[in-house]
C-alpha cells in the first residue's frame, strides 16, 4: 500500500502560486487571475487543480494567438448554435475552457461549445461557471470528458482518445450559487461529434439536457468548505506541491547576468 505525503497549504497560498506560475509560464495577468480561482476551487471541491496546473506549467508556454472559433463539423446532427474553440498551438484546459463558458452564457448564436482538450478534474470550471451563472442571470452547464487515466481500460460505451466521448459528468451552475453535479449517460448525437476523444462541453440550452439525477451542493455549503480551509488550509499532495511552488518562484525573479 503506497501512502501519499500531505501538506496544508493555505488558501492564499494556493491562488498565488498558481498565479505567478502561470504568469512566469507567459499567461496574461487576467487570464492568471482566472485560472488561479478555477484551481483554488478544485482543490476545495476534491481536488485536482493542483494536477492540471502542473500539467498546464509542463507543457510549453502560453501565448497570445487567437483562438478559433469553428461551427460544428459538417455532418454533425443539427449543428446550429454549436462551435468548437481551437488553439493553433492547442487548446489549455485552463485557458479555451473559460472561453467556452462565457460564450454560451453571452446571450449570442452559441448554444453549445466543445474544448477538445485533456482533462484532469472535474471541478475545474466550477470557478467561472458560479461568478458567470451569477454575472449573467442564467443557468450555466459544463460537461467534463475526462482523459482516460494511464492504464485504464475504456468502459464499452466510454469515451477514449482519439473517440467520440459519450458520457461525461454534468457540473450544472445555477444564479443562485448553487452547483448540481451528476453524469450524463449518453450525449445527444449533436453534441458528440463537438469534442474528439477527452475535452469540455458548455452549454447554454440545459432543456436538451433532460431528466438527469443531480446532487446539489448550495452556495451556504460551499462558504462552509471555504471558512474551514480557511482555518485549518487544505491537504495537498507534498510532492506535487513543491513542484506547483517551485514554479511559481520564477515569477519576476530576474536573470543574472
Amino acid at each position: 500500500m503506497t501512502t501519499t505525503n500531505t501538506t496544508r497549504v493555505s488558501l492564499r497560498d494556493i491562488s498565488e502560486a498558481a498565479f505567478r506560475g502561470l504568469t512566469a509560464h507567459g499567461a496574461s495577468h487576467g487570464e492568471a487571475r482566472m485560472a488561479s480561482r478555477m484551481v483554488l476551487q478544485a482543490e476545495l471541491m476534491g481536488g485536482g487543480g493542483l494536477a492540471a496546473l502542473r500539467d498546464d506549467l509542463a507543457g510549453q508556454p502560453w501565448n497570445r494567438t487567437p483562438v478559433e472559433v469553428s461551427a460544428a463539423p459538417l455532418g454533425t446532427a443539427d449543428g446550429a448554435g454549436k462551435f468548437v474553440l481551437r488553439s493553433p498551438d492547442g487548446n489549455r484546459l485552463l485557458r479555451e475552457a473559460p472561453l467556452a463558458v462565457e460564450l454560451v452564457a453571452s446571450g449570442g448564436d452559441a448554444h453549445a461549445v466543445g474544448v477538445p482538450t485533456d482533462v484532469a478534474g472535474t471541478a475545474l470550471l466550477d470557478a467561472v461557471s458560479l461568478e458567470i451563472a451569477e454575472a449573467s442571470g442564467t443557468g450555466v452547464a459544463v460537461i467534463i470528458c475526462p482523459s482516460p487515466q494511464p492504464g485504464a481500460e475504456t468502459a464499452p460505451g466510454g469515451s477514449s482518445e482519439g473517440s467520440v466521448p459519450e458520457t461525461g459528468q454534468l457540473r450544472w451552475a445555477r444564479p443562485d450559487g448553487s452547483m448540481g453535479v451528476g453524469t450524463i449517460k449518453s450525449l445527444p448525437i449533436a453534441w458528440q461529434h463537438l469534442l474528439d476523444g477527452p475535452g469540455v462541453l458548455a452549454l447554454r440550452d440545459t432543456e436538451a439536457l433532460g431528466d438527469v439525477e443531480l446532487s446539489w451542493i448550495s452556495a451556504e455549503d460551499r462558504a462552509g468548505i471555504r471558512a474551514q480551509a480557511a482555518s485549518g488550509g487544505v491537504p495537498v499532495d507534498t510532492d506535487l506541491w513543491q513542484t506547483v511552488y517551485g514554479a511559481a518562484r520564477r515569477y519576476l525573479v530576474p536573470e543574472r547576468p
